[in-house]
């Protein structure tokens, strides 16, 4: 059956960081961001090819909460890119998504980094999984993108202040109509 892709709005987001740390802290597979947050593990590692499982939390409004768990493969083009890559699973969520791929782009801005989060997804179902990608999942998949980057530039940016290698230093740029959370 084909699946129909979708294409979520791209979002940037400034990042008070050297790119080559960025790049580090993003693809630091293995690591957890705490307890509540986001994990990950690498199940095949091949240099720059990786199959990754990904354990997200997720919130379904009204309190209600769930770990989303995905397998994908992670194609890292250091430092300037990741790709990710969504192998479909049988799940509630992974069994009817049947395209997801993300792309995290890195650029050099002045002494920081400016970081884009590309997105596009299909769901089974043809036509009438378009049109509930297009009418419900595109929005709640613009607002998680949104979500998970300021995320990262967080933990982006509280690594740079404790490096020695790439230490956080002024940026040397305006950031102009970038989330800057």
């Amino acid at each position: 059956m084909t699946v129909i892709p979708i294409r979520v709005p791209s979002e940037t987001i400034h990042v008070n960081a050297d790119r080559r740390l960025a790049f580090q802290v993003l693809t630091a597979f293995g690591a957890s961001m705490g307890a509540e947050g986001p994990s990950n593990r690498v199940l095949e590692d091949e240099g720059t090819r990786k199959f990754v499982e990904f354990t997200t939390p997720i919130s379904l409004g009204f309190g209600m909460h769930r770990n989303w768990v995905t397998t994908e493969w992670v194609d890292l083009h250091e430092p300037e890119s990741i790709d990710f890559n969504l192998v479909p699973g049988n799940g509630p969520i992974t069994g009817g998504l049947k395209l997801l791929n993300d792309r995290f782009e890195l650029r050099d801005q002045g002494s920081c980094t400016e970081f884009t989060y590309h997105s596009k997804f299909g769901i089974r179902w043809s036509v009438f999984g378009w049109a509930l990608g297009k009418i419900f999942l595109r929005k709640l998949m613009h607002k998680f993108m949104r979500e998970h980057l300021i995320e990262l530039k967080v933990m982006i940016e509280a690594r740079a202040e404790l490096s020695r290698v790439h230490p956080q230093i002024a940026c040397t740029h305006d950031v102009g109509g970038r989330i800057d959370r």
